[in-house]
């Protein structure tokens, strides 16, 4: 279907361009520019949640320092470095991740098109934790990074001069040594927290264990007993927290002061803008499809659950032509209706 292919031929090319209307210009003129590029980080077009006061704080400093400078603004996007393997395009990138890349794009097309020294997108990978947490092996998680990594490098092509995106990996940070000694190290600090939490925490954290890991993976721990998965999810739990805020070489490196941090969802330091404009779910554990509205098209990414939820739903496969060379852009799932997941 030609109108498919140019929907997303339009996504890949375009996302990136964009013209200051007259009213922004007037901005930027009475306002200055560090209020623009604030107004544009903190967006309700793309913010899905409210800034906490203390990522308001953030987010104004890192621009300042950058201003001063008169260089690019970096902006980390951190996620897991693998694709859920409980998704048929497990274990490469697939739409989902096409899609947020699009989205984070047009997100931040208006600043560097205002601001002459541009931005720096920076993707965070989390890669060696998935051996120890997810029980996934190495070429599993090389397939993954090796699928986005061309995919951001395709995406590259379109951009303006002023705009990249990067790749960062836990494993450029840390020799694999070093990473697991402080990862067990973290751990040990993720136990106190842990303790500490609501029952609705600890569910929250017990949930992302259990949902991501493979139990006939790297190895067999289907064999296991229930009493031993049970600790294979507990610590799962603990080594989510350890990574995302127990090791120094990260915090110094992705979260030191310059940087703008994004995320699907909002925290005390980071802005939550979702995974698109109809999605939250995190896009490395959710599947790529569109939905289809008269002649309208939208991008949806589908949790396991959500894509469960859809199966009997009626879908036409459409096949795309010449487009990114990788296997799962082959394809896509286009869904007669739109999909409101919030209803109960």
């Amino acid at each position: 279907m030609k109108k498919v292919q140019s929907f997303l031929e339009d996504l890949f090319k375009q996302s990136g361009k964009y013209r200051l209307s007259l009213d922004e210009k007037s901005q930027i003129n009475k306002n200055g520019m560090n209020s623009f590029i604030f107004a544009k980080l903190s967006s309700k077009k793309f913010r899905k949640w409210k800034m906490d006061e203390e990522c308001v704080n953030r987010v104004r400093k890192a621009i300042d320092i950058h201003l001063k400078k008169n260089d690019a603004l970096e902006i980390i996007f951190p996620q897991g470095g693998y694709k859920l393997w409980r998704l048929p395009s497990a274990p490469e990138a697939d739409w989902a991740e096409f899609f947020n890349i699009a989205y984070v794009i047009k997100y931040l097309a208006p600043i560097a098109s205002a601001y002459k020294p541009g931005v720096k997108l920076t993707y965070y990978l989390h890669t060696l934790l998935m051996e120890l947490h997810d029980n996934l092996t190495t070429e599993e998680i090389n397939k993954y990074i090796d699928s986005f990594t061309h995919l951001v490098s395709e995406f590259n092509k379109f951009l303006p001069k002023n705009f990249k995106i990067l790749i960062l990996k836990d494993a450029d940070i840390y020799p694999r040594k070093e990473y697991f000694e402080a990862l067990e190290k973290g751990t040990k600090q993720a136990k106190k927290m842990y303790e500490n939490f609501t029952a609705e925490q600890k569910n929250h954290y017990y949930k992302l264990g259990a949902l991501n890991i493979k139990w006939n993976g790297k190895e067999n721990w289907e064999i296991l007993s229930k009493q031993e998965k049970e600790k294979k999810i507990y610590l799962g739990s603990l080594y989510e927290l350890a990574a995302t805020g127990s090791l120094p070489k990260v915090m110094d490196t992705i979260k030191s002061e310059d940087k703008i941090l994004l995320f699907t969802k909002a925290t005390g330091m980071f802005i939550g803008i979702g995974s698109t404009k109809n999605s939250i779910v995190k896009y490395w554990t959710g599947f790529g499809v569109l939905e289809q509205e008269g002649d309208n098209y939208y991008d949806r990414i589908l949790s396991p659950s959500q894509l469960e939820l859809v199966k009997k739903e009626k879908y036409e496969v459409i096949k795309i032509k010449n487009f990114i060379p990788l296997k799962n852009f082959t394809e896509i799932n286009v869904y007669q209706k739109r999909f409101n997941f919030t209803k109960k």
